[in-house]
């Protein structure tokens, strides 16, 4: 399917629970930012920055590209597989790995601040970065970076009192304490980031907007500023200073107590035990200390920045990817748990009969409505692929919907058509059919690409919020945020996006043993009813669905929420009646889509699996999967002017020519 083309618009209308405290640092970063559009400065206002990046010889943009794309993965892997592994094995329910589930947990969120975007950038000619994208993405840094720190320290205590008062351990490291200290590295953290973004998002750019690294850090912001940054110098050297200091001082007391207990410990086997959790540590904290100290301990005067790229790179990118290899490889505890981990895979596998075919309950057994449940399903399929391929055709073919709102929704229309594709002519087959089976390569080929398509909706829905957004709240900035280029990426990211999360699950689904039958409870192959039917611990799979449903639904949501607050402040400023209603039509549509999708998504996937009914989710499966396709055309085209007076001409046009 072709996706429809757009044209430039020159004008537009008018692993445990978070503390909460981490939840606040967004909406800090983004009234900052409003607050620093707001102040009057005797300056060129900056709207994007432009990152020169790494390197700006072609020939290594490949190598590159290919070279952090790896490093990437080995991290989410890595971390993840720590994250599982603590998760599921009982013998690593201890405070030190859950110290160590955090730390894995806030590599993840390092790592993907900065490295999704600087692979994008690799292979793009514009390397721009909107100036509230730069201020959320500094947020985050500096969250992260410094709750890393602090658990750092955390951990290094917890060592300390394992071995130095093993008998006492349990009274002091209670489920609670262990609570607190991680909810207080996350509040810290946050803290410091709302004192950052205060001093260095106020200032004021002129100087010019190329940031010489490959993320917005504080070292390269300081050189565009032309502002006075002699006070903020000194809180950056203060703060790290009392940061790295103060859990470096709590490393070292820790370790000058523990070394000596570990010394005295007589058997051979409890030493080497002792030292190889503690050694993983310490490999840790040198790594990312000596990098830390390098960039921020030193004065200003003698920042080279193509010298602070390298050792950046080295505690964004290299640390959180060496961390869980460090502690996997260097940690017997961790070891073991792998290898019974592996171990139950195996029994669990040899004890089943593999599973050639499966065979699809549906929503009824009865002929009578078989029958009208046939002619209702073939009725909305045809409405869905009318309806949407009409989308389609009418924005191909008038020249005023060429802009990048309609190139979204375009693009909404082809995944509707391919998810309602994906299940419903097999479910009529089905109707008519006595034997309902499905093979097994069939039904992981049905998985996959529901998993692809539903994802890709959710990333896409949460994409045009955004164009709301910008065409709403900086109109004059519309053309030249929204560009042609922007927009493709943002449509392919959105389908990697679904591409990714669907192998990613579907890996762990296949290697499942399905032993208990091979009758699924559904009319399509969905996650649900086919983790029912394995013989086998489905926790993990049960977690990383849990994980990445919630990931994906919390950041699309967060994404169109915080879109359509500012929208809403926007939408109220407006003089013109005529506008206002022009602007709530869209933003209307937009929104019951949303409302649809996630509410029964949410009710599908966020629930835990002891809550849910199979029967109860075949009814809820049938309105995101066959009815919402069929809605969303409808609803863009009944409740939007354009789209009206587009099919209109349309319209008028075929009957001219006929």
């Amino acid at each position: 399917m072709t996706l429809p083309p757009f044209g430039d618009t020159e004008e537009a209308e008018g692993p445990a629970e978070l503390p909460k405290s981490l939840s606040i640092a967004l909406p800090v970063c983004a009234r900052l930012n409003a607050l620093q559009r707001m102040t009057p400065v005797n300056h060129t206002d900056v709207h994007e920055f432009v990152l020169l990046g790494l390197a700006t010889w072609p020939d290594l943009q490949v190598p590159l590209f290919l070279a952090f794309l790896a490093m990437y993965m080995a991290t989410l892997l890595g971390n993840f597989g720590i994250i599982i592994l603590i998760r599921t094995d009982l013998h690593l329910h201890t405070p030190m790995y859950y110290f160590l589930s955090h730390l894995a947990f806030v590599d993840v969120c390092y790592s993907s601040i900065i490295l999704p975007k600087m692979l994008v950038q690799i292979l793009m000619e514009e390397k721009t970065i909107s100036f509230s994208g730069c201020a959320v993405q500094l947020c985050c840094f500096v969250v992260f970076g410094v709750t890393e720190c602090l658990l750092l320290g955390v951990m290094a205590y917890d060592r300390y009192v394992a071995i130095c008062k093993p008998l006492l351990y349990p009274a002091i490291m209670g489920r609670w304490t262990c609570r607190w200290l991680v909810a207080g590295s996350y509040t810290i953290g946050v803290l410091h980031t709302v004192t950052h973004t205060t001093f260095l998002f106020t200032f004021s750019f002129c100087r010019s907007n190329v940031i010489n690294h490959y993320f917005c850090d504080i070292a390269p912001l300081i050189a565009l500023s032309c502002s006075d940054t002699h006070t903020y110098e000194v809180v950056v050297l203060a703060l790290v200073s009392i940061n790295c200091l103060s859990t470096m001082t709590i490393i070292f007391l820790s370790y000058t107590y523990t070394l000596p207990a570990v010394l005295r410990i007589r058997s051979p086997e409890g030493r080497r035990k002792a030292f190889s959790t503690c050694a993983s540590h310490l490999t840790v904290v040198t790594m990312f200390y000596g990098a830390i100290l390098f960039m921020y301990l030193r004065p200003s005067s003698t920042y080279e920045l193509d010298e602070n790229k390298a050792a950046t790179l080295f505690y964004t990118v290299m640390t959180p990817m060496l961390n869980p290899l460090i502690y996997s490889l260097r940690n017997s505890e961790v070891k073991a748990a792998l290898r019974r981990a592996v171990g139950r895979r195996q029994m669990a596998e040899q004890n089943h009969t593999s599973v050639a075919e499966f065979v699809l309950e549906g929503l009824s057994d009865q002929a009578e409505m078989k029958a009208a449940l046939f002619v209702l399903f073939l009725l909305i399929y045809t409405i869905t692929l009318v309806a949407n391929m009409g989308i389609i055709v009418v924005i191909r073919g008038d020249p005023r919907l060429h802009t990048s709102m309609y190139f979204f929704l375009g693009s909404l229309s082809v995944v509707d058509i391919c998810f309602s594709s994906v299940i419903a002519p097999r479910t009529l087959v089905n109707f008519l059919s006595e034997r309902k089976t499905i093979s097994f390569v069939g039904c992981m080929g049905q998985a996959f690409f529901y998993i692809v398509l539903v994802t890709t909706e959710c990333f896409l829905l949460a994409v045009m919020a955004y164009d709301r957004y910008v065409a709403i709240c900086n109109p004059l900035l519309y053309s030249s945020v929204m560009t042609r280029r922007l927009c493709m990426w943002l449509v392919v990211g959105s389908y990697l996006g679904g591409v990714l999360n669907s192998i990613i699950q579907m890996t762990f689904i296949i290697r499942l043993p399905f032993c208990n039958s091979n009758l699924i409870n559904h009319f399509f192959c969905d996650v649900p009813p086919l983790l029912a039917l394995s013989c086998a611990s489905t926790y993990i799979n049960e977690m990383v669905l849990f994980s990445l449903a919630g990931v994906i639904e919390l950041s699309t949501i967060s994404t169109i929420l915080v879109s359509y607050i500012f929208i809403s402040f926007a939408i109220l400023r407006i003089r013109s009646a005529d506008g206002r209603q022009k602007a709530f039509s869209t933003c209307v549509s937009h929104l019951t889509a949303v409302t649809m999708l996630y509410g029964t998504t949410i009710f599908m996937y966020l629930r835990p699996s002891s809550s849910h009914s199979l029967n109860t989710d075949k009814v809820v499966s049938v309105f995101y999967t066959v009815v919402i396709p069929m809605l969303n055309p409808l609803i863009y085209s009944l409740r939007n002017q354009e789209v009206k007076d587009a099919l209109r001409r349309t319209v008028e046009r075929v009957t001219v020519r006929l």
